[in-house]
């Protein structure tokens, strides 16, 4: 059994202590793993010049593997290929293995005016064959990974839904992403696109909490895009998402990193319940920084120490 202590961050480096009492006789002490977490960036051409030295800043951290939550570009710029290709080349670019899970402004919201009124559906299937097309990452030394859309026909379509392991720490992405999650009631494509993509979602998110107990995993680390707490579920793209992480955390026991994009605020908190309303302690929350703050958060996950979660947060 594992009893988990929250300790308040600083701006500038936070720690989660997690003291292991018991830890299962499978879960063997391992080196400890950094990956980095960044998202909604660049969005103006000004953020250009931060994030090419961000971008350098993360060669230099070099992180077991970095995660790029979404939103590679910003929601009232052109959603045309050449600008959302630039991006999957500054992702090939970085000298290790990048992971990237869709945000809504490369999609869900391109029908605007000012993102060029594409069809979002189109936009969609484009991102899943620019950069969706092998069971890796990208980056230059791109890792392999399992996707949902190998595990059935029933799920061929979520080629974005991935998942691997390392060091003992099971890790995961979904793709949830803002805007309601493109739950938009009054255009029936839309509605029949997010019940295809929450339902494969909540099977995926089920079925890894299910993996990693079974595993004995020392964590999990869930990578989707959009803040589930942003708009208090108003709409309900989000309740299904919610209520899977919230019944496969809980079931797991283990501790469990969320991170996400969305709301440009860097946060640490524990904002999780079940479903009677009792708080997730085990269940942590990451919102990465960006839009105007070019920052990214550098996660140590050091399953043999007492404290399990390190985050410091860097940019240009």
């Amino acid at each position: 059994m594992r009893n988990v202590r929250f300790h308040p961050c600083s701006t500038v480096l936070c720690a989660l202590a997690l003291i292991v009492y018991a830890q299962p006789a499978s879960a063997q002490p391992t080196a400890p793993l950094t990956f980095v977490a960044i998202g909604d960036m660049p969005y103006r051409t000004m953020d250009f010049a931060p994030f090419e030295t961000l971008l350098s800043s993360i060669d230099a951290a070099t992180p077991d593997v970095t995660i790029h939550v979404g939103d590679i570009k910003g929601g009232g710029t052109p959603c045309d290929d050449d600008t959302i290709l630039s991006q999957r080349d500054y992702m090939d670019r970085l000298s290790g293995a990048v992971v990237f899970t869709p945000g809504d402004n490369e999609w869900t919201d391109c029908h605007r005016k000012s993102a060029g009124r594409f069809d979002p559906l189109e936009r969609l299937a484009f991102l899943r064959a620019q950069f969706f097309a092998a069971a890796r990452s990208r980056g230059r030394a791109p890792r392999e990974l399992e996707r949902q859309s190998d595990a059935g026909p029933e799920f061929a379509l979520m080629v974005e839904n991935a998942r691997w392991s390392q060091g003992g720490v099971r890790f995961v992405t979904a793709h949830v992403v803002g805007s309601n999650n493109n739950l938009d009631r009054e255009n029936p494509a839309a509605v029949a696109e997010y019940e295809t993509r929450d339902a494969a979602n909540v099977a995926w998110i089920r079925e890894t909490f299910a993996l990693a107990a079974a595993e004995r995993a020392h964590a999990v680390v869930l990578a989707i895009h959009a803040d589930l707490f942003l708009t208090m579920g108003i709409g309900g793209g989000f309740r299904n998402t919610l209520e899977a992480i919230g019944e496969g955390a809980k079931a797991f026991g283990g501790p469990v990193l969320v991170v996400h994009g969305d709301g440009h605020e860097y946060t640490i908190d524990t904002p999780f319940r079940d479903s009677l309303g009792n708080q997730l302690s085990n269940v942590f929350r990451l919102e990465v920084p960006g839009a105007a703050d070019i920052r990214a958060v550098r996660v140590t996950i050091d399953p043999s120490a007492p404290t399990m979660f390190s985050f410091e947060v860097f940019g240009p």
